[in-house]
């Protein structure tokens, strides 16, 4: 047809964008990779003829200086299944020094409640055997949660303070409400009700945020590399 012409011809096309964007080293992403190359192929550091390799031999030395694993966690606390996590924290009882992973706690947070609710189920419907059950579980457990929970605040570099502390205040707090309701409870009974319900609730509102700021603690991801837990 004369004076045919095709009709891309009278539209602009934009170039497509060529450009890396930068990320995080350690969150895999592969234009990282391509901006090191071109950074380095710039600045003429160089030394293989594939610009991509050499980049990404150069974030896995990196990684390897600073500990960090395959995952993207500090190698003093990768990541754990289920029953790795388990056979871990049984292990460490007693160990309150060095590093835990959010999935290492988490999954044996898991574990002990779902032993918890087996021993409930047996102490109600085994009498005195369920409840000697239900005991044996709360001991065996008790010990190993806390130096996980301490490993737990030292991946987010935190003290394991934030752990007895919380602890102390539940203990002592309780004892000192307790007894200073039994002392002035008797004479005047109706002043220290008023009292004693102030005492509780300011007590109470104390380990709730208390609690909640250990929660929110728990759930952080923990620092990349080395800090002064190990």
């Amino acid at each position: 047809m004369e004076g045919w012409e095709p009709a891309g011809d009278h539209f602009f096309r934009r170039p497509p964008d060529t450009s890396a964007t930068g990320t995080d080293p350690h969150s895999g992403a592969t234009n990282y990779a391509a901006r090191i190359a071109q950074r380095h192929q710039q600045e003429g550091k160089l030394s293989s003829a594939d610009p991509r390799a050499y980049a990404e031999a150069s974030i896995e030395r990196d990684r390897t200086q600073r500990g960090i694993g395959s995952d993207g966690l500090y190698d003093g606390a990768p990541s754990r299944s289920f029953v790795e996590a388990i056979k871990v924290c049984f292990r460490k009882y007693a160990t309150f020094k060095g590093r835990a992973s959010r999935s290492e706690y988490w999954w044996f947070a898991l574990f002990v409640m779902l032993a918890s609710i087996i021993g409930a189920m047996a102490e109600g419907s085994m009498g005195e055997d369920g409840t000697a059950i239900s005991a044996v579980i709360s001991i065996a457990t008790f010990l190993p949660s806390i130096s996980a929970q301490v490993r737990r605040l030292h991946d987010t570099d935190r003290s394991g303070w934030w752990v007895g502390g919380y602890l102390l205040a539940s203990v002592f707090g309780g004892l000192v409400i307790g007894l200073t309701v039994m002392s002035y409870g008797v004479q005047d009974p109706a002043a220290m009700a008023g009292m004693s319900a102030a005492l509780l609730a300011i007590w109470g509102i104390v380990m709730l945020v208390w609690g909640i700021a250990l929660f929110v603690f728990m759930v952080q991801r923990g620092t990349r590399g080395p800090n002064r837990f190990g």
